[in-house]
């Protein structure tokens, strides 16, 4: 066995003259400065050593807290959002406070698992699991129920009912392509903080479709309705309240939009701020929307209503 030791920089750099000939070794000297008390080392070695960096790194970003302080608001948020509006159903028995009921049920369980997987660790099969849950509930299906929700708003039962069942095909549908399709886990040990993109693989394939589709639809829907509104206010069949609510929900539907395309174009670190900021915009215009609407009455009907109601309380003089 032949032993070679490798040379120190103090010896392979001298400080005063000129480097010495370099001895005849398959040795290759760091080109960086070292201390001198630090040896040399081996491009295998160098290498070695950043892997094994970059892999404690990302172990902790996983423990970060920091990492899961606006996520944790999203679920307080939407969590919030979605009792009250499923308490107004309840209360007043519309079913566009249950669609968006639901909707809103959706972001907070689709939130809810984005922070149970990062706790189970992405890579698990726990955390894959709630990943697919993540993105079944929050990028598929969450957008198209809010726009339902618009849609029955506005609309009469029998269009309410037709959109429905064309919803609830297209959600299994993504649900069932969104499952069984593949996942880079190299990806998904990376999306502590981000949304999640270029996780599912292909990357253009038959679960992008369903997902391009459904918030397309859902996104025309709180645009449509925006407009009729405002056109209802103009030919003054409407109220300022259903205005003034269906553009905020269009505006945090927009907001929660562009959080999705940013990341998709390589800004992921505001995602979930912008989320919240969105949340927070669609709630206010859901409250606005859901305002018991005030209707003018004529003089003329007010007074056939006051001649109804005396009417029904005068005494019958037979009694």
């Amino acid at each position: 066995m032949v032993r070679v030791q490798v040379p120190w920089e103090r010896d392979a750099r001298p400080r005063d003259g000129p480097p010495e000939p370099a001895l005849s070794c398959e040795v290759v000297i760091s080109k960086a400065k070292a201390t001198e008390r630090e040896p040399t080392r081996t491009p295998s070695s160098f290498k070695r050593g950043s892997a094994q960096y970059a892999h404690l790194r990302r172990s902790k970003d996983m423990i970060n807290p920091i990492l899961l302080l606006f996520p944790a608001i999203n679920v307080i948020v939407t969590g919030l959002f979605a009792g009250v509006a499923l308490r107004q159903y309840v209360r007043r028995h519309r079913l566009y406070q249950l669609y968006w009921g639901i909707a809103l049920s959706m972001a907070f369980i689709a939130t809810l698992a984005y922070v149970f997987m990062i706790l189970a660790q992405p890579t698990s099969g726990a955390g894959m699991l709630f990943f697919r849950l993540y993105y079944i509930l929050g990028a598929a299906l969450m957008p198209s129920w809010l726009g339902l929700g618009s849609i029955a708003l506005v609309a009469n039962a029998r269009i309410t009912r037709i959109c429905l069942v064309v919803l609830c095909v297209l959600s299994v549908l993504a649900a069932l392509l969104i499952s069984i399709a593949g996942v880079d886990k190299q990806q998904l040990s990376q999306i502590v903080g981000t949304p999640g993109t270029g996780i599912l693989q292909p990357e253009i394939g038959a679960w992008l479709i369903t997902i391009i589709v459904l918030n397309t639809l859902g996104v025309l829907a709180v645009v449509g309705v925006a407009i009729y509104s405002g056109w209802k206010l103009m030919i003054r069949q409407g109220t300022s309240y259903l205005l003034w609510g269906n553009v905020l929900i269009l505006a945090g539907d927009l907001i929660n939009a562009a959080a999705g395309t940013t990341a998709r174009l390589g800004v992921k670190n505001i995602f979930w701020l912008v989320m919240t900021l969105g949340w927070i915009v669609f709630f206010i215009g859901v409250l606005l929307a859901s305002h018991r609407r005030s209707y003018t009455v004529s003089p003329k009907q007010d007074g056939k209503e006051k001649n109804v109601e005396l009417g029904r309380s005068a005494p019958s003089p037979l009694r």
